[in-house]
């Protein structure tokens, strides 16, 4: 076969992105089966957590604290801290850095910007609304007044949310190898637990305020991952301050 005429492609067109409306990103957000899912898991929680499951909280408050003397003050500097926003923040915070700095994008930057801010208004609402008492005063009951602000658990949310969007990203940027990100997903899994665990031993909080932590970290976290499949993908070359203006077209997507 001979060509007639030379074949040329032409400079790539680049079409306008078209940002989603409010009303698009409400509905998107409002329609989206998972989040639904753990939102009335949160609410189931809650109401569960306001009176039918105060036999729970207390069985596992009142169970004797072997090696007490021994264990307190390294589980309060030590374990405890593994999932406090000291800990996971600064570890979220170098990932989306150098995934940022690799793939010259603001959205690893943004997205944990938007999960952490949202996760951290949501659940100080619910402590500043629900106003329950801590495990250490023996009172697993709701509106006991100000200062009182145990439910639900920040550090529970904390290892679902923050060490979550560590995974997420990861997986979103192509990180990583499929058995590193399971074996980062047990990790996650390990926390939580260990986070758990601690937290009840020193009667820094309810059962109940641990897994209705873990639901609301979720909730957040897929909140994020939804806001991340609307909004329209493109590298911000043109204004990335560690590269600078690069000459040629820009690449389709990230």
């Amino acid at each position: 076969m001979v060509r007639t005429t030379e074949y040329d492609p032409g400079p790539p067109v680049v079409r306008a992105v078209r940002w989603p409306s409010v009303s698009e990103i409400a509905w998107g957000l409002a329609s989206d089966r998972v989040a639904i899912m753990l939102a009335v898991a949160l609410i189931v929680m809650t109401m569960l957590a306001a009176g039918p499951l105060h036999p729970v909280d207390n069985f596992l408050n009142e169970l004797p604290r072997p090696h007490w003397d021994l264990l307190r003050e390294p589980l309060i500097h030590w374990l405890d801290t593994v999932a406090s926003r000291a800990v996971a923040l600064p570890v979220l915070g170098v990932t989306a850095l150098q995934l940022a700095y690799w793939h010259r994008s603001w959205r690893p930057i943004v997205l944990s910007a938007v999960g952490v801010v949202g996760m951290m208004s949501m659940v100080s609402v619910m402590k500043l609304g629900i106003n329950r008492g801590h495990a250490k005063n023996y009172d697993p009951d709701f509106f006991v007044g100000p200062g009182n602000v145990a439910f639900p658990s920040g550090h529970g949310a904390n290892a679902i949310l923050i060490y979550g969007l560590v995974l997420f990203l990861i997986i979103r940027f192509g990180a990583a190898r499929p058995h590193i990100i399971r074996r980062l997903a047990y990790c996650i899994v390990g926390i939580a637990v260990l986070q758990s665990t601690v937290s009840i031993y020193l009667h820094f909080h309810w059962f109940t305020d641990l897994v209705a932590g873990m639901f609301a970290g979720g909730f957040a976290l897929r909140m994020t991952i939804r806001l991340d499949r609307m909004f329209p993908h493109g590298r911000t070359v043109e204004w990335w301050p560690w590269y600078g203006r690069r000459e040629g077209p820009l690449p389709a997507r990230e």
